[in-house]
């Protein structure tokens, strides 16, 4: 009968003879005696402890659960003796056979383990080339090749990453190599660790001494695009300002249209499509303040980067102006919002011009022409730009033709004005004051190119559109084109159940399929 003691070994427990507990507490101690002065000796001890652990567990079994002397003696053979650190002297015949028999222990021992310490990017080519003991650029081109020719390279990989454990401690990395798993090899692979930890230290330091003269280049580099960046800025603002006080305040006319005085300047233009004069003078102070605000942020900006000024009061006026331009923006937003509202609903009225019976009639649009002196013939009609203006009206060129099939033998044609406005009712009213001129005489249709509305209407997308229905089997003539509905014999075909925009009439009364 002998005596058993309980021993917690790295969390595990195990029943061991007092007289093996004895045995392994006089080898813990003359190794953590020997390895005292050693920077990586409490590493060592803990990872020594943790393969007595492993070594404790493989002994026991369903009939055997204590630990006799025997094993531990076994345990501590395969360890290896402490005391060889000691002198570095070769090691004896006896500890040449002891370490024989650990390497082939070891080799049935061997594990797969993720190299991290080698790794590109997870450590699996680095651990698999150390498990088969080969070189790890020929694992990683075996990767790529599975990669691109195979397709299943990378989830292979990452399968590989999920399931294969990366080696931690000491004793992972020595079974990773197949190494020996002995107190002598615990400590070579712990010094190793260190000396590459302090290798890496240096290399660090001696980077951050020679990126010191890269980083007085950076920077100098740095301080050269800060300093052009506020050039620019202040060149940039400066320019927007100019451009502002000759267009804005100057009343430059810019704007193409045709009217009794040329262009239209900013204002004049805002004028047109702003309601009233109380939103366009809300509109002019926001739009102001906004350029303003924002002109002089970005010049102050610049100077402050150009000449590195870091004041509280500069600070302090780049916030004001920032504010100043957003609440200028709000200004223009609220009456932006405000005139779009005029274009939501949609005015539309429509009148029969009259009917025809043909077989064919003939549309023929007439630009608007200046009346002529006694001596000339004014040839052009004066159109450029965006709109006309004539006194108190709007001019704008360019009409509307849909096409539908008729009801019966005759030809009907329609005038159909729209225009648009915050409500229905608005929308009407300005759409009853366009004004154009359309006549049917025998079998032609002639009308104006051009349609007007008064100023104080505004721009609000009026339209004007030519409807003319075609009975079945007849033809609508234009310039050059041929319209007919209800046949296959012609190339233009129109769904009967549905109007549909087909021609343009634009300024010179040139006629434009729509398809």
């Amino acid at each position: 009968m002998k005596k058993t003691v309980s021993v917690n070994i790295k969390g595990m427990n195990f029943l061991i003879e007092e007289e093996a507990y004895e045995c392994l507490k006089q080898y813990m101690d003359k190794l953590a005696h020997v390895l005292k002065n050693d920077k990586g000796g409490k590493e060592i001890i803990e990872d020594i402890e943790l393969r007595i652990a492993e070594l404790c567990t493989a002994k026991l079994n369903d009939r055997k659960q204590v630990i006799d002397t025997d094993d531990i003696k076994s345990i501590l053979d395969t360890l290896g003796d402490p005391s060889q650190f000691i002198d570095e002297d070769k090691p004896t015949n006896e500890d040449s056979f002891h370490s024989t028999k650990d390497q082939k222990q070891s080799s049935d021992e061997k594990r797969l383990f993720r190299d991290l310490e080698n790794a590109s990017i997870a450590g699996v080519c680095s651990g698999i080339a150390n498990y088969l003991n080969i070189d790890v650029v020929i694992v990683r081109a075996i990767f790529l090749v599975i990669f691109f020719f195979g397709g299943f390279g990378l989830p292979m990989y990452f399968i590989l990453w999920i399931v294969i454990p990366k080696a931690n401690t000491t004793i992972d990395k020595l079974r990773m190599r197949g190494k020996p798993i002995t107190v002598d090899s615990v400590r070579e692979e712990v010094e190793s660790a260190a000396e590459k930890v302090t290798k890496e230290s240096k290399s660090f330091f001696s980077r951050i001494k020679n990126e010191e003269n890269i980083g007085k280049r950076l920077s100098n580099i740095i301080n050269f695009l800060i300093a052009a960046l506020g050039i620019g800025m202040i060149c940039f603002a400066i320019f927007v300002l100019i451009m502002f006080l000759i267009f804005g305040f100057g009343g430059m006319q810019i704007i193409p249209v045709q009217s009794e005085s040329g262009f239209l300047s900013l204002p004049q233009l805002g004028s047109l499509v702003l309601n009233n004069s109380s939103d366009y003078t809300w509109a002019w102070w926001g739009l102001t303040i906004a350029i303003f605000s924002g002109v002089l942020f970005i010049l102050l900006l610049g100077v402050k980067l150009l000449f590195r000024i870091q004041n509280r009061w500069s600070r302090i006026s780049l916030g004001l102006l920032f504010t100043s331009g957003i609440t200028g923006s709000i200004m223009c937003f609220v009456i932006g919002a405000k005139t779009g509202r005029d274009f939501s609903i949609e005015g539309e009225i429509e009148r029969e011009v009259g009917q025809i019976y043909s077989s064919e009639i003939q549309l023929i649009g007439h630009p608007s022409r200046f009346k002529a002196s006694s001596e000339f013939n004014i040839k052009s009609n004066g159109r450029y730009g965006l709109i006309g203006i004539q006194g108190k009206n709007i001019v704008e060129s360019g009409i509307h033709l849909e096409y539908k099939l008729s009801k019966d033998t005759l030809f009907h044609v329609y005038q159909n004005f729209s225009a648009h406005s915050h409500s229905h009712k608005h929308a009407l009213n300005k759409a009853k004051n366009i004004k154009h001129s359309i006549s049917i005489q025998n079998s032609e249709v002639h009308l104006n190119t051009f349609f007007s509305y008064p100023k104080s209407d505004k721009l609000r997308d009026q339209e004007v559109y030519i409807v003319i229905e075609i009975p079945e089997g007849k033809n609508v003539r234009v310039g050059n084109q041929l319209i007919r509905l209800g046949s296959e014999e012609f190339h233009e075909e129109i769904n009967t159940n549905e109007s549909t925009e087909d021609g343009y009439l634009n300024s010179d009364g040139k006629y434009e399929h729509w398809d």
